[in-house]
């Protein structure tokens, strides 16, 4: 169990705010530890964070393997594929 939790509620205040209480953990981001006397009984946390950190995103496009030769080719099946999806205009 975290000991790093700086802020806390009683059982009792939980039940009694619930909503208030979920709109503090969702809108600070922060962790809140649930006590039962003395004792903390479990933690009220935000969802972790999904997708991909923007910050590692050059780390990411380096890390891509490179067409290169490839690269012509797959042009030139787009480009047929696109030709073959004209639809002609008959009017």
């Amino acid at each position: 169990m975290r000991h790093d939790l700086n802020e806390s509620v009683t059982t009792t205040e939980l039940v009694r705010n619930l909503s208030v209480v979920i709109d503090r953990v969702r809108l600070t981001g922060r962790r809140l530890a649930i006590t039962k006397g003395s004792q903390t009984v479990a933690e009220l946390s935000p969802p972790a964070k999904s997708g991909y950190p923007i910050a590692r995103l050059g780390e990411l496009l380096a890390s891509v393997p490179k067409l290169d030769g490839d690269a012509r080719a797959m042009a030139d099946d787009l480009a047929l594929i696109r030709r073959a999806a004209e639809v002609v205009n008959v009017l």
